[in-house]
């Protein structure tokens, strides 16, 4: 059986975490993680294109990482800053959705990805609300997530279980 945490639960979790590593630690742990399930998808890294969302909290942190490690290994990166995001995304092989976590509320809406474009998202599709599961706005579609630590009930319910994709927990 696997672990379902809510936000509020996962940041607890966070916490005590950070009473034992640093938040570069941490950080480092899940941007590698999302850096080798994007090698993954790839199917291997040289002369690929990979455009990476980030937002300004952990999980734009967690995909500067994966962006750095995927550069090392050859792929070419565009780095977008989700607050100055157009409309719709260059031409890329891989999307990594690192725009908005565990702690977004509100409305988002990401920009669009060409057809047959994956998708991968950091913690949960940016925009999908990560205790219900509702999505207003027109959130990321992932084609995969990777999730850290626990599974989060907006993976599973709502509208969050159609953007989420196949989740696989870190």
């Amino acid at each position: 059986m696997l672990p379902v945490l809510t936000a509020d639960e996962m940041r607890a979790a966070d916490a005590a975490a950070l009473s034992t590593v640093s938040h570069e630690t941490l950080v480092g742990r899940a941007g590698t993680a999302v850096g080798h399930a994007a090698l993954r998808l790839l199917g291997g890294a040289y002369g690929h294109r990979v455009t990476v969302v980030v937002g300004k909290g952990s999980n734009g942190a967690d995909g500067r990482v994966a962006a750095a490690l995927l550069a090392r290994r050859g792929v070419r990166i565009t780095l977008i800053d989700a607050a100055d995001a157009p409309a719709a995304l260059p031409p890329c092989d891989l999307v990594i959705d690192a725009a908005y976590g565990t702690g977004f509320r509100g409305s988002y809406d990401a920009p669009a990805v060409a057809p047959g474009v994956p998708v991968l998202s950091v913690d949960i599709a940016s925009g999908v609300d990560a205790d219900t599961g509702a999505a207003p706005g027109a959130p990321f579609r992932a084609t995969r997530t990777v999730t850290f630590a626990a599974y989060k009930p907006g993976l599973l319910q709502g509208a969050g279980a159609g953007c989420s994709g196949a989740s696989r927990a870190c």
